[in-house]
């Protein structure tokens, strides 16, 4: 009973405990090993990290001579973000996606979902550096896919959304579940909605996810399918049924973002003006209301964040700058090295996910860590760069 009891409360602890610690002490015994990796302690230990603030993660696309990209990744607190020379990278690990460049589909409770122009899908946890590769979509002969990611708490399960559609003649859609439970995909009830384009990453919202898109909400006629309308496309990850959102012309909504727990939607006008409205009830447009408007560029703003510490939002700018709309200061991001460019954000929560999954292997190094000591030292990313080395401090 006492090593029950002693059991139990060193449970307690280590479930309080930072990821890197909890990490290390896996190696304490066969019983901890296993422990820690079981699907009870992830899960407490998940919900723990649920109350903390997400992090900003930057990717960092990275010329490393010969041709060759590789996708560098970074963590910063939200109220911390590299903008000073002083302290910018200090201490901040650079982590290396070793599978060449990705595109970020989605980020939820530490597993980024990642995806190449072919068929390669993966499910990855940059805090513990584990990958599950996902098996082949089995999208038929359409010829677009749009992807999703999110979690569902009734089965408390990881589902990836898979949208196969007919981009050039507007047929109707296949939807593909895949459950990381099972490992496997499932094909669900065919909407009737018809897409045209996908506009938008997804946004995971209240379990369901959002794209905006151009198509019909039924199948449409010959005249009809040159004049396809812009709405918001969901998929509730819990019942797998699809549904729509209208948007309001003549809005050209450009992503979708969570704002203060509601939907908010950063749309382009004429004029170079941006808009970024709310909608302050679920699914009734009437409700939609102007949070911000500001100028900026057709092609400017790539992302909309919320800083949890003050509350401000931050609209990040052409792959180098970040904006604060309540203050209105226009900041410039340093890059990570000289040979980095196309930088991309994503908010995102360390975890211990994927731990428990046999078919996850390592992945991921850690490059370098950044001290005062070395902040001038000269880093190699990678050899034969033509005798070029990288300044990791460089900034422009």
């Amino acid at each position: 009973m006492s090593d029950d009891v002693s059991n139990d409360l060193m449970v307690d602890i280590f479930e309080r405990l930072p990821l890197k610690s909890i990490i290390r002490f896996r190696s304490l015994s066969k019983y901890w090993h296993s422990r820690i990796a079981s699907p009870e302690f992830i899960r407490n230990h998940s919900l723990r990290c649920s109350k903390n603030p997400p992090k900003l993660l930057i990717k960092h696309h990275t010329y490393c001579g010969n041709l060759e990209f590789k996708d560098i990744y970074t963590l910063h607190p939200l109220d911390q973000l590299p903008l000073d020379s002083s302290s910018g990278y200090i201490r901040i690990p650079g982590v290396e996606f070793p599978h060449g460049t990705k595109k970020v589909i989605g980020s939820c409770n530490g597993i980024l979902c990642l995806r190449d122009n072919g068929s390669y899908i993966s499910l990855w946890n940059l805090s513990i550096r584990r990958e599950l590769i996902v098996p082949r979509v089995p999208r038929l002969n359409l010829s677009s896919m749009a992807l999703g990611f999110g979690f569902d708490p009734i089965t408390d399960d990881y589902n990836l959304v898979a949208i196969c559609y007919n981009k050039y003649e507007s047929d109707g859609i296949n939807a593909f579940v895949y459950s990381l439970k099972t490992d496997s995909w499932r094909a669900t009830p065919s909407p009737s909605t018809w897409l045209k384009d996908v506009k938008s990453n997804a946004c995971f919202f209240n379990g369901i996810l959002h794209w905006v898109v151009d198509g019909y909400l039924t199948e449409p006629s010959p005249e009809e399918r040159k004049h396809p309308i812009p709405f918001i496309f969901t998929f509730d990850l819990n019942t797998h049924v699809c549904g729509h959102i209208l948007l309001p012309r003549p809005w050209r909504v450009k992503q979708l973002t969570t704002i203060n727990g509601c939907l908010v939607a950063v749309s382009f006008e004429r004029a170079n003006n941006w808009k970024i409205r709310v909608m302050k009830e679920y699914c009734n447009i009437e409700s939609w209301s102007v949070l911000f408007e500001f100028q900026a560029d057709a092609f400017d703003v790539i992302r909309v964040f919320q800083a949890v510490i003050n509350g401000d939002i931050v609209a990040y700018y052409n792959g180098s700058s970040v904006y604060n709309l309540q203050t209105r200061l226009l900041m410039k991001l340093l890059k990570f090295g000289p040979y980095c460019f196309n930088l991309k954000m994503e908010t995102y929560a360390e975890s211990l996910e994927l731990l428990d999954k046999e078919r996850a292997t390592t992945c991921g190094e850690t490059i370098f860590s950044w001290t005062k000591e070395d902040d001038h030292k000269r880093i190699c990313l990678s050899q034969g760069l033509d005798d070029e080395c990288l300044f990791l401090n460089y900034t422009f």
